[in-house]
């Protein structure tokens, strides 16, 4: 299974999200993408890289984005049993308090698997399609021409303030990261986006979007159905011409669980 898919796979598994791989790709809500690696038997997921084949500006649809600032949300995730943290961290610790000492800090993170991942991403946005289902009677008569097959709909976009994503290549790898880093009782990292961090070091292969604003992480897709719903007969004066296929565009909601396993 390819690096990308592991990936895919892992994020919709653990985190129930459809993963923006690479993290921090270009990718606006309205865009209409497919899913090369994501092809399986008898369906595509919306698993791995994405290629952009045209969007609903393009179309002539008229929507609307909402912006949903109203809550912000931060994830982090490891890969199960592939993932070990070691804080190295200058002064004293204060067992009495959460928060232990941070400035100059290090963190080393081993990933002992192929394809494990360490994910950080705070305070995440939202944005998002008012009013999906009307978008429908948009595309019919502007879309005839589009090839519509293993094609998804990029219904929300969640961006991260600051974000940091590794994935390791190699089966064993490596690397540390310094500065304002923190540690809890409870042995995870924490973070605020203001705090500066740097890659100080890195051993054996991998994936890395280094610590970065305005990250692509998550996104919500939906698929794009061709319905043929009847026939249409034209006339001239004299000559029956060929009758044309008339069709409706749907869209369909997308359940993840279906392709965790598959």
């Amino acid at each position: 299974m390819s690096l990308q898919i592991q990936y895919s796979r892992k994020i919709a598994k653990e985190l129930g999200k459809v993963a923006v791989y690479l993290p921090g790709e270009d990718i606006k809500v309205g865009d209409i993408v497919q899913f090369p690696h994501g092809k399986g038997i008898f369906r595509t997921a919306p698993f791995g890289s994405f290629q952009k084949i045209t969007d609903l500006k393009n179309l002539g649809a008229d929507y609307e984005v909402i912006d949903d600032s109203r809550t912000s949300d931060s994830y982090q995730f490891t890969s199960d049993n592939s993932v070990n943290f070691k804080f190295d961290l200058e002064g004293k610790v204060d067992l009495g308090t959460e928060k232990l000492p941070s400035g100059n800090g290090k963190l080393h993170i081993s990933f002992s698997k192929k394809g494990a991942i360490f994910f950080y991403a705070l305070e995440c946005n939202k944005q998002y399609i008012n009013n999906i289902l009307n978008l429908e009677n948009e595309i019919i008569d502007n879309g005839k021409e589009l090839q519509w097959e293993d094609t998804f709909l990029i219904t929300s976009l969640t961006v991260a303030k600051k974000a940091f994503v590794a994935q390791s290549i190699s089966k064993n790898s490596e690397l540390t990261i310094g500065g304002d880093v923190k540690n809890t009782s409870t042995g995870k990292l924490k973070l605020d986006a203001t705090a500066k961090i740097n890659l100080e070091s890195q051993k054996g292969d991998m994936l890395i979007k280094n610590w970065s604003k305005d990250v692509s992480v998550f996104m919500d897709v939906m698929r794009f159905k061709k319905k043929t719903f009847q026939k249409e007969k034209a006339f001239n004066s004299d000559l029956l011409l060929q009758d044309e296929l008339r069709f409706k565009v749907k869209l369909e909601t997308i359940d993840l669980s279906q392709y965790i396993n598959e």
